[in-house]
């Protein structure tokens, strides 16, 4: 007898709980693999999103009254032994995941509540001109810089015969700062792209953070993603503590919402 789509889905729902309880003992991979169907990568993404919220404490109640529930019923599941079936730790935490998914109002709240303007919000911070690159003597976009005058930045950009990275860069920096984020975005990849031609890193780190917080603040995560992540694999790089704090669980979920 063929099974009812909802059977179906119950049985495909308890696999992937039963794979995820696996992972979280250190058996199995955490990843689903490359084969599986768009709507079980779907349910598998969620469920994973679903346990990194309970795991950041964001569910705190909800977990307490799953423990007391399932402690109740852990005190028939032993074993001859004497040994708890199942570790009762990750048993609630995967139950809290069950529960955070198919009650949806906290997953709905995260959901919605997680955007683009809200990470970039958080991590944003303005560019200090002395905080990295010394101290030299200034020349008018400096100065404009220096005095939060975006607007004159960009004007005395234009007037600039000679245009080199700090300059493209702290034009950049003032094109983000008045939200036109196309114009920023063009300034840090013309840096970038010089550093390509000629082998050299001026400004190199402060263009690459820049631009991927650019990326977000115009709701591209996508475009951001690369750049973040190279960030975080370099110790080195300038902007590494930064991007090391950032939640990369948000993100991901504002990937997941743009590809809607």
């Amino acid at each position: 007898m063929k099974q009812p789509n909802n059977q179906k889905m119950s049985d495909k729902q308890e696999q992937l709980i039963d794979r995820l309880d696996d992972s979280l003992r250190g058996n199995g991979s955490a990843e689903m693999e490359a084969q599986a169907d768009p709507e079980t990568a779907r349910e598998w993404y969620y469920l994973h999103l679903a346990v990194e919220a309970v795991q950041d404490a964001g569910l705190q109640e909800q977990v307490a009254a799953v423990r007391t529930s399932w402690l109740a019923q852990q005190s028939e599941a032993v074993k001859p032994s004497g040994a708890v079936v199942r570790s009762i730790y990750r048993n609630v935490l995967r139950v809290a995941a069950c529960i955070f998914i198919l009650s949806g109002g906290a997953a709905v709240y995260k959901y919605t509540s997680t955007t683009s303007s809200g990470v970039f919000g958080k991590y944003y911070s303005s560019y200090n001109l002395g905080a990295t690159r010394g101290a030299g003597a200034q020349d008018a976009l400096e100065q404009a810089y220096a005095n939060k005058d975006w607007a004159a930045v960009v004007s005395l950009f234009g007037t600039v015969k000679e245009k080199d990275n700090k300059s493209y860069f702290l034009t950049g920096m003032a094109d983000l700062e008045l939200k036109r984020y196309d114009d920023a975005i063009d300034k840090f990849q013309q840096v970038i792209a010089a550093n390509v031609r000629t082998g050299g890193e001026y400004f190199q780190d402060e263009a690459e953070f820049y631009l991927a917080m650019s990326w977000i603040a115009r709701n591209d995560v996508n475009e951001a993603m690369p750049l973040l992540e190279k960030i975080k694999a370099n110790k080195s790089h300038l902007y590494y503590e930064t991007v090391s704090k950032m939640s990369f669980r948000d993100l991901r979920i504002i990937q997941y919402k743009n590809l809607k």
